[in-house]
This record gives structure tokens, sequence and C-alpha cells, in this order.
């Protein structure tokens, strides 16, 4: 097996994995990866956008519970997280970062 793709319950969506260097797959190998690796990069903004809604319900739950200061900043750093896990895929396999106007 050249690569294989497995699921990553933390940013909810699958993370392609290469055990032989590209250069030595076949054609069908290639476009195999290629088209499966697009089809993940397409989720990665509407996933993006729903771990940024959360971070803002969660942000907003901060205001009106201050004495759940450091339970809620930790949710919110674990979103921070995902976001920034799911960029950096997405910049790994377009090879661009996602390009957008504050938040969603």
């Amino acid at each position: 097996m050249k690569f294989n793709f497995i699921y990553d319950d933390r940013i909810e969506l699958e993370m392609p994995v290469i055990y032989v260097p590209i250069e030595q797959w076949n054609p069908e190998e290639t476009a195999e990866f290629f088209d499966k690796t697009q089809g993940i990069s397409s989720k990665i903004p509407a996933k993006i956008h729903e771990f940024d809604k959360r971070y803002m319900k969660k942000y907003e739950e901060l205001q009106h519970q201050p004495e759940m200061f450091f339970e809620i900043m930790e949710e919110l750093n674990d979103l921070s997280g995902k976001i920034s896990e799911l960029n950096v895929l997405y910049l790994r396999i377009e090879g661009t970062f996602l390009h957008a106007g504050g938040h969603f």
C-alpha cells in the first residue's frame, strides 16, 4: 500500500497518509490519490465554518458565564486548534491558503 486515508476524529475528516514517495506511484494510483484529496479539500471550508460557529457560540457563552472562564477557554483553544489543523491540511493539499475575509 502506497497511501491510505485515515479518519481523524479531532477534525472530523479523513487525513491522507503517504507511505511511498509519489514519484514511485503509477498514473492510476496518482489519479486515485488526488481525486480523494480533492474531495477532502472541498469539505474543509464548510468544516472550518462549522468549527467557527461553535467557537463564536462558546465565546458568547463566556460573556454570560465568566465564572466558567477556564473551562470555556479550554474549549475555545481546542476549536482554534481544529481550525488551524484544517487550514494546514488545506495548504498541504492545495498548495495555497484558504482565502477568507474574517469570520465566515
